[in-house]
Protein backbone atom coordinates (compact mmCIF):
# COMPACT_ATOMS: atom_id res chain seq x y z
CA UNK A 1 0.00 0.00 0.00
CA UNK A 2 1.08 3.47 -0.53
CA UNK A 3 2.86 5.84 1.54
CA UNK A 4 0.78 8.41 3.84
CA UNK A 5 1.36 11.71 2.51
CA UNK A 6 3.87 13.94 4.77
CA UNK A 7 0.85 16.81 5.68
CA UNK A 8 0.08 13.91 8.40
CA UNK A 9 3.62 14.39 9.80
CA UNK A 10 2.29 17.53 12.28
CA UNK A 11 -0.78 15.80 13.19
CA UNK A 12 1.41 12.91 14.83
CA UNK A 13 3.39 15.03 16.53
CA UNK A 14 0.42 16.73 17.74
CA UNK A 15 -1.47 13.48 19.18
CA UNK A 16 2.01 12.82 20.53
CA UNK A 17 2.15 16.00 22.62
CA UNK A 18 -1.40 16.01 23.38
CA UNK A 19 -0.94 12.69 24.81
CA UNK A 20 2.28 13.38 26.88
CA UNK A 21 0.21 16.29 27.90
CA UNK A 22 -2.49 14.01 29.11
CA UNK A 23 -0.31 11.57 30.70
CA UNK A 24 1.47 13.94 33.10
CA UNK A 25 -1.47 15.32 33.93
CA UNK A 26 -2.76 11.50 35.04
CA UNK A 27 0.61 10.95 36.69
CA UNK A 28 0.96 14.64 38.46
CA UNK A 29 -2.39 13.23 40.77
CA UNK A 30 -5.13 15.60 38.55
CA UNK A 31 -6.84 12.17 38.66
CA UNK A 32 -8.44 11.32 41.43
CA UNK A 33 -8.25 7.49 41.87
CA UNK A 34 -6.94 5.25 44.95
CA UNK A 35 -3.11 5.62 45.68
CA UNK A 36 -2.80 2.27 45.12
CA UNK A 37 -4.28 2.00 41.81
CA UNK A 38 -2.20 5.14 41.19
CA UNK A 39 0.98 2.77 42.15
CA UNK A 40 -0.13 0.55 40.02
CA UNK A 41 -0.54 2.45 37.38
CA UNK A 42 2.86 3.98 37.95
CA UNK A 43 4.79 0.94 38.37
CA UNK A 44 3.16 -0.97 35.08
CA UNK A 45 3.75 2.13 33.02
CA UNK A 46 7.23 2.15 33.96
CA UNK A 47 7.64 -1.17 33.07
CA UNK A 48 6.00 -1.69 29.48
CA UNK A 49 8.55 -2.01 26.95
CA UNK A 50 8.12 -2.07 22.92
CA UNK A 51 8.94 -5.77 23.10
CA UNK A 52 5.73 -6.53 24.63
CA UNK A 53 3.37 -4.35 23.06
CA UNK A 54 -0.04 -6.76 24.46
CA UNK A 55 0.80 -4.94 27.63
CA UNK A 56 0.20 -1.23 26.56
CA UNK A 57 -3.21 -2.42 25.76
CA UNK A 58 -4.05 -4.41 29.01
CA UNK A 59 -3.35 -1.28 31.11
CA UNK A 60 -5.23 0.58 28.36
CA UNK A 61 -8.47 -1.63 29.40
CA UNK A 62 -7.75 -1.60 32.93
CA UNK A 63 -7.36 1.98 32.74
CA UNK A 64 -11.07 2.27 30.83
CA UNK A 65 -12.53 -0.06 33.67
CA UNK A 66 -11.71 1.77 36.19
CA UNK A 67 -12.57 5.06 34.85
CA UNK A 68 -16.46 3.94 34.18
CA UNK A 69 -16.40 4.25 38.38
CA UNK A 70 -14.42 7.37 38.83
CA UNK A 71 -15.04 11.11 38.70
CA UNK A 72 -12.37 11.59 35.86
CA UNK A 73 -13.43 9.53 33.54
CA UNK A 74 -12.35 11.76 30.65
CA UNK A 75 -8.75 11.88 31.36
CA UNK A 76 -8.26 7.75 32.01
CA UNK A 77 -9.79 7.05 29.02
CA UNK A 78 -7.89 9.83 27.23
CA UNK A 79 -4.62 7.93 28.41
CA UNK A 80 -5.94 4.93 27.66
CA UNK A 81 -6.18 5.53 23.86
CA UNK A 82 -2.82 6.74 24.26
CA UNK A 83 -1.67 3.27 25.39
CA UNK A 84 -3.95 1.48 23.10
CA UNK A 85 -2.46 3.94 19.99
CA UNK A 86 0.72 3.00 21.21
CA UNK A 87 0.29 -0.91 21.12
CA UNK A 88 -0.88 -0.55 17.65
CA UNK A 89 1.47 1.57 16.23
CA UNK A 90 3.97 -0.91 17.71
CA UNK A 91 3.02 -3.94 16.38
CA UNK A 92 0.40 -3.39 13.27
CA UNK A 93 0.09 -6.96 12.40
CA UNK A 94 -0.29 -8.49 15.94
CA UNK A 95 -1.32 -5.83 18.07
CA UNK A 96 -3.10 -3.59 15.47
CA UNK A 97 -6.54 -5.08 15.19
CA UNK A 98 -7.15 -5.06 18.60
CA UNK A 99 -6.18 -1.46 19.37
CA UNK A 100 -8.07 -0.57 16.19
CA UNK A 101 -11.28 -2.41 18.13
CA UNK A 102 -10.35 -0.84 21.43
CA UNK A 103 -10.23 2.59 19.81
CA UNK A 104 -13.78 1.80 17.60
CA UNK A 105 -15.27 1.71 21.18
CA UNK A 106 -13.47 4.22 22.98
CA UNK A 107 -13.36 7.00 20.53
CA UNK A 108 -14.01 10.49 20.90
CA UNK A 109 -14.98 11.33 17.49
CA UNK A 110 -16.86 9.56 14.51
CA UNK A 111 -14.01 10.06 11.90
CA UNK A 112 -11.75 8.26 14.01
CA UNK A 113 -14.14 5.69 14.85
CA UNK A 114 -14.82 4.85 11.05
CA UNK A 115 -11.13 4.44 10.60
CA UNK A 116 -10.37 2.52 13.02
CA UNK A 117 -13.32 0.24 11.66
CA UNK A 118 -11.37 0.45 8.62
CA UNK A 119 -8.18 -0.58 9.94
CA UNK A 120 -10.01 -3.50 11.95
CA UNK A 121 -11.33 -5.17 8.84
CA UNK A 122 -8.01 -4.85 6.98
CA UNK A 123 -6.32 -6.59 9.69
CA UNK A 124 -8.84 -9.00 9.93
CA UNK A 125 -7.71 -12.43 8.60
CA UNK A 126 -10.99 -13.39 7.68
CA UNK A 127 -13.09 -10.07 6.26
CA UNK A 128 -13.73 -9.59 3.14
CA UNK A 129 -12.22 -6.63 2.96
CA UNK A 130 -8.81 -7.78 3.28
CA UNK A 131 -9.73 -9.20 -0.75
CA UNK A 132 -10.76 -6.02 -1.28
CA UNK A 133 -6.78 -4.76 -0.07
CA UNK A 134 -6.08 -6.72 -2.76
CA UNK A 135 -7.58 -5.24 -5.49
CA UNK A 136 -5.73 -2.00 -5.26
CA UNK A 137 -3.27 -3.78 -7.86
CA UNK A 138 -2.51 -3.96 -11.48
CA UNK A 139 -5.99 -5.77 -11.73
CA UNK A 140 -8.22 -2.59 -11.05
CA UNK A 141 -6.06 -0.99 -13.83
CA UNK A 142 -6.61 -3.78 -16.52
CA UNK A 143 -10.41 -3.69 -15.53
CA UNK A 144 -10.81 -0.34 -16.31
CA UNK A 145 -8.71 -0.41 -19.69
CA UNK A 146 -10.74 -3.74 -20.61
CA UNK A 147 -14.08 -1.31 -19.92
CA UNK A 148 -12.63 1.63 -21.74
CA UNK A 149 -12.32 -1.10 -25.15
CA UNK A 150 -15.45 -2.47 -24.60
CA UNK A 151 -17.36 1.10 -24.42
CA UNK A 152 -15.35 1.64 -27.28
CA UNK A 153 -16.58 -1.18 -29.48
CA UNK A 154 -13.16 -3.07 -29.83
CA UNK A 155 -14.33 -6.01 -28.24
CA UNK A 156 -11.06 -8.46 -29.64
CA UNK A 157 -8.74 -5.85 -27.32
CA UNK A 158 -11.29 -6.00 -24.67
CA UNK A 159 -11.33 -9.20 -24.16
CA UNK A 160 -7.54 -9.14 -23.95
CA UNK A 161 -7.33 -6.76 -21.23
CA UNK A 162 -10.21 -8.75 -19.33
CA UNK A 163 -7.77 -11.73 -19.13
CA UNK A 164 -4.89 -9.93 -17.42
CA UNK A 165 -3.78 -9.62 -14.04
CA UNK A 166 -6.73 -11.27 -13.15
CA UNK A 167 -9.00 -8.71 -13.93
CA UNK A 168 -12.00 -11.18 -14.65
CA UNK A 169 -11.78 -12.65 -11.27
CA UNK A 170 -12.08 -8.62 -9.90
CA UNK A 171 -15.06 -8.34 -12.15
CA UNK A 172 -17.04 -11.33 -11.26
CA UNK A 173 -16.73 -10.15 -7.27
CA UNK A 174 -18.28 -7.06 -8.26
CA UNK A 175 -20.52 -8.38 -10.72
CA UNK A 176 -23.21 -5.10 -10.48
CA UNK A 177 -21.01 -3.23 -12.85
CA UNK A 178 -21.98 -5.91 -15.16
CA UNK A 179 -24.92 -7.97 -14.60
CA UNK A 180 -23.43 -11.38 -15.45
CA UNK A 181 -20.08 -10.40 -14.89
CA UNK A 182 -16.97 -11.63 -16.87
CA UNK A 183 -18.75 -14.25 -18.92
CA UNK A 184 -21.54 -11.37 -20.07
CA UNK A 185 -18.65 -9.42 -20.74
CA UNK A 186 -16.84 -11.83 -22.82
CA UNK A 187 -20.58 -12.49 -24.46
CA UNK A 188 -21.15 -8.70 -25.51
CA UNK A 189 -17.63 -8.43 -26.79
CA UNK A 190 -18.24 -11.45 -29.30
CA UNK A 191 -21.22 -9.66 -30.35
CA UNK A 192 -19.98 -6.24 -31.04
CA UNK A 193 -19.36 -6.82 -34.61
CA UNK A 194 -23.12 -7.68 -35.33
CA UNK A 195 -25.00 -5.73 -32.26
CA UNK A 196 -22.70 -2.93 -31.66
CA UNK A 197 -21.48 -1.40 -28.53
CA UNK A 198 -23.23 -2.37 -25.29
CA UNK A 199 -24.83 0.51 -23.18
CA UNK A 200 -23.56 1.12 -19.84
CA UNK A 201 -26.10 2.73 -17.46
CA UNK A 202 -24.44 5.86 -15.16
CA UNK A 203 -24.52 3.35 -12.40
CA UNK A 204 -22.42 1.18 -13.47
CA UNK A 205 -20.30 3.75 -14.92
CA UNK A 206 -20.06 5.39 -11.59
CA UNK A 207 -19.09 1.62 -9.76
CA UNK A 208 -17.12 1.15 -12.01
CA UNK A 209 -15.39 4.42 -11.25
CA UNK A 210 -15.81 3.96 -7.42
CA UNK A 211 -13.52 1.13 -7.53
CA UNK A 212 -11.02 2.52 -9.38
CA UNK A 213 -11.31 5.41 -7.65
CA UNK A 214 -10.85 3.57 -4.60
CA UNK A 215 -8.04 1.57 -5.35
CA UNK A 216 -5.81 5.12 -6.11
CA UNK A 217 -6.67 6.30 -2.66
CA UNK A 218 -5.60 3.23 -1.11
CA UNK A 219 -9.73 3.48 0.17
CA UNK A 220 -10.42 -0.36 2.38
CA UNK A 221 -13.59 -0.21 1.30
CA UNK A 222 -15.68 -2.24 -1.97
CA UNK A 223 -17.48 0.06 -4.45
CA UNK A 224 -20.55 -0.56 -3.44
CA UNK A 225 -19.88 1.11 -0.02
CA UNK A 226 -17.99 3.98 -1.58
CA UNK A 227 -20.95 5.06 -3.33
CA UNK A 228 -23.48 4.51 -0.76
CA UNK A 229 -21.39 7.03 1.59
CA UNK A 230 -19.30 9.47 0.00
CA UNK A 231 -20.38 8.86 -3.78
CA UNK A 232 -17.38 7.65 -6.24
CA UNK A 233 -14.89 10.35 -4.97
CA UNK A 234 -11.77 8.80 -3.62
CA UNK A 235 -11.97 7.77 -0.14
CA UNK A 236 -9.84 8.49 2.95
CA UNK A 237 -6.59 6.99 2.69
CA UNK A 238 -5.42 4.11 5.64
CA UNK A 239 -2.05 2.82 4.95
CA UNK A 240 -0.86 0.09 6.75
CA UNK A 241 2.51 0.42 6.52
CA UNK A 242 3.15 3.82 8.35
CA UNK A 243 1.83 3.15 11.77
CA UNK A 244 2.40 6.68 12.81
CA UNK A 245 -0.72 8.17 10.72
CA UNK A 246 -2.54 5.21 11.10
CA UNK A 247 -2.58 4.83 14.86
CA UNK A 248 -1.36 9.03 15.35
CA UNK A 249 1.39 8.32 17.50
CA UNK A 250 4.84 7.92 17.08
CA UNK A 251 5.46 4.34 18.10
CA UNK A 252 9.72 5.36 18.46
CA UNK A 253 8.60 7.29 21.52
CA UNK A 254 6.85 4.46 23.41
CA UNK A 255 9.09 4.06 26.85
CA UNK A 256 7.53 6.23 29.99
CA UNK A 257 10.16 7.96 32.16
CA UNK A 258 7.57 9.11 34.67
CA UNK A 259 7.04 12.07 33.05
CA UNK A 260 6.74 11.55 28.91
CA UNK A 261 7.01 8.94 26.58
CA UNK A 262 10.81 8.74 25.54
CA UNK A 263 12.72 7.04 22.45
CA UNK A 264 12.78 3.35 22.65
CA UNK A 265 16.07 2.21 23.59
CA UNK A 266 17.84 0.34 20.48
CA UNK A 267 18.10 -2.73 19.17
CA UNK A 268 20.74 -5.19 20.22
CA UNK A 269 23.17 -4.99 16.83
CA UNK A 270 21.74 -8.68 14.75
CA UNK A 271 18.61 -8.50 16.39
CA UNK A 272 15.55 -7.76 14.97
CA UNK A 273 12.99 -5.02 15.16
CA UNK A 274 9.07 -4.26 14.78
CA UNK A 275 8.65 -1.50 12.51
Amino acid sequence: MRRAVNARAPAVRLAALAGAVLSMAFMAGLVPVSDGWRDEVSRRLAALRPERPAEYLALAEDLVDRASNGGAADADRAMARMLASLAGAIDVQGMGRSAALFLVENSSNDGERSRMLAVAALLDPASDVRVEAAERTESVLALVRAFSFYRRGDGIRAKEALGRNDAAALLDRHADILKGGSARFRADCDAMRSSGVPAMSDVQVEALHALASGSIAGAPRSWSESLARIGPAPLPEVDLDDPRSLFGVDPELSVWDGKAWTPRPAAPAGSLRRP
